[in-house]
């Protein structure tokens, strides 16, 4: 669905005559539109690591140095995904500041090896002495892009024809509340209800893991399976 749509259909829930464009119009009520649409996308985007916004980066290592930039649309990172591939080892991350000085000043390297995000930069304890794929996944900060992309490739909208990777509902309730809000009239019952959906969109984004109470063959790819019974020491 397309930012032109999108916005035609908030206009419709408003009760406001629909805009004939909206990117680049000298229309002050399109123009406040364009910024709630605009507002909404990037507040959804990091409110939930949403699966289509999440992914993979790999870069290889290189002896003698610490820091490695982060991808362009870096936004944050998805916790314990950080793995050093080539010894088939987790990182141990993000320190803070002061561990990563404490590890800085020491003398002896450590076994294990650190990472420290500052100024875009992903940083690894000890120096790399080698060439070693380091692999971790993260959320870009990019939602929305062409109807041609087959995924974000931009975070603001630029031509009426953008389309969001963001649930589009979920856009056009974020444009409606904010837009009564802006216009100091009652926003409750659009608010609760946009909440409501937000809510209900995470529950379901990208499947929940299986918690499984039951010894059943085959149902854990990571634990041994132990048959029930005696057995004799």
């Amino acid at each position: 669905m397309s930012l032109l749509t999108i916005c035609r259909g908030a206009a419709d829930r408003i009760g406001i005559p629909q805009p004939s464009s909206i990117v680049g119009t000298s229309d002050q009520q399109s123009r406040l539109i364009l910024s709630y649409a605009t507002q909404e996308g990037i507040e959804l985007a990091r409110r939930h690591p949403w699966e289509v916004l999440v992914k993979e980066h790999t870069f290889m290592t290189v002896s003698s140095t610490v820091a490695y930039s982060l991808p362009s649309d870096y936004d944050r990172m998805i916790e314990g995904t950080i793995w050093n591939r080539t010894q088939s080892r987790r990182l141990v991350g993000p320190i803070g500041a002061q561990r990563w000085q404490m590890l800085q000043a020491q003398t002896v390297a450590t076994s294990w090896q650190a990472f420290y995000i500052r100024g875009n930069y992903f940083r690894i304890s000890p120096t790399p002495s080698e060439a070693e794929t380091i692999a971790y996944e993260y959320v870009s900060s990019w939602w929305c892009g062409t109807a041609s992309d087959t995924s974000p490739t931009a975070s603001a909208w630029a031509d009426d024809t953008d389309e969001p990777f963001l649930d589009a509902e979920l856009i056009t309730l974020g444009i409606v509340w904010r837009f009564l809000r802006g216009k100091g009239l009652d926003y409750s019952e659009a608010f609760r209800t946009y909440e409501d959906q937000v809510t209900a969109r995470m529950a379901h984004d990208g499947g929940q893991r299986i918690l499984d109470l039951s010894n059943e063959p085959g149902t854990s790819l990571f634990e041994p399976y132990i048959e029930d019974g005696n057995f004799s020491i």
